[in-house]
């Protein structure tokens, strides 16, 4: 009997061990725990359903290339109710190109899905920050995308033809959105990483009485490099937060061949100073080596 015993306790133990194993593998998205994504997502037979159905599959990531109108506000959550702006459908061959490319992103950061946080992207055709749009577009830097938390919902707008299609700077534009949440909701942007611009964040300089540095009609790049920024978004920094600085720096090493970087790394001290934080702070804080994710980030194409 004492022999039964001990080997029922052997097999219950054994069977809580897989168990706790086949959910550690499984229910790698957790957080994410209980929504169905709305409409359905199903594999149809063009390459973009195919695209964005793995994309499902893989990775819980919900994308939508074919909504417009309201259907597109309505996420699981209820409606995202954006009374000035009627999304429209994305155009089908751009829309494949745009989920390949994000397919490669996420194969790229499979390890680090903890910076997954927004849950649906969602492609559309039309633009709808086009003053901002067309002043990154014309500096050289990425195109539209919005971000909605209440639902964990992505906008990214432009996907048909409004602008000719750039593979650097949608490549750009797809960094912002995978890295976005977790920076904007989960992370502590460095004080060694803000003191070296205090001073001269968006709000220290209007307080200042000091033009901001970008603005829907202009962009002054070489004074905001100056200063220690690398990108207009970064100059956007919210009061306490500037998480915008930080991400543009994530994403400018990675989405910049270095070669491209070193003009401002060798010029620009503030630059080089916050490039040598945040290589430091994500090597460190989650082992992220920016450089080699940019040597193989400057590898995908279409």
């Amino acid at each position: 009997m004492k022999y039964i015993i001990k080997l029922m306790s052997l097999l219950l133990l054994v069977s809580s061990f897989m168990s706790c194993e086949k959910n550690d593998d499984v229910d790698d998205f957790s957080e994410f725990n209980g929504k169905e994504p709305y409409p359905l997502i199903e594999k149809g037979d063009t390459e973009a359903s195919q695209l964005a159905y793995s994309l499902y599959e893989d990775y819980d990531l919900h994308t939508y290339y074919t909504l417009e109108g309201d259907e597109a506000l309505q996420t699981e959550y209820g409606s995202m109710r954006l009374t000035t702006f009627s999304p429209i459908k994305a155009e089908e061959e751009r829309a494949a190109v745009v989920l390949k490319l994000t397919s490669e992103m996420y194969d790229l950061f499979k390890d680090y899905r903890e910076l997954q946080v927004y849950r649906r992207l969602i492609l559309i055709g039309n633009d709808f920050l086009s003053t901002t749009t067309r002043n990154y577009d014309k500096y050289g830097f990425n195109r539209d995308f919005n971000t909605y938390n209440i639902e964990g919902t992505q906008i990214l707008s432009n996907i048909n033809n409004t602008f000719d299609f750039n593979l650097a700077l949608t490549k750009e534009m797809l960094l912002y959105t995978y890295f976005n949440g977790y920076f904007r909701y989960h992370f502590g942007v460095p004080e060694e990483f803000t003191s070296v611009t205090a001073g001269d964040y968006r709000w220290e300089l209007l307080a200042k009485g000091e033009p901001a540095l970008f603005t829907s009609a202009q962009y002054d790049e070489e004074r905001a490099t100056d200063l220690g920024y690398v990108h207009p978004y970064g100059t956007l920094a919210f009061v306490f937060n500037p998480y915008m600085d930080w991400e543009s720096y994530v994403v400018w090493i990675i989405s910049r061949p270095k070669s491209e970087r070193e003009a401002w790394l060798n010029s620009k001290p503030r630059i080089k100073t916050k490039y040598d934080i945040v290589i430091k702070t994500m090597l460190e804080d989650f082992g992220m080596d920016l450089e080699s994710f940019s040597t193989q980030w400057q590898s995908i194409g279409i």
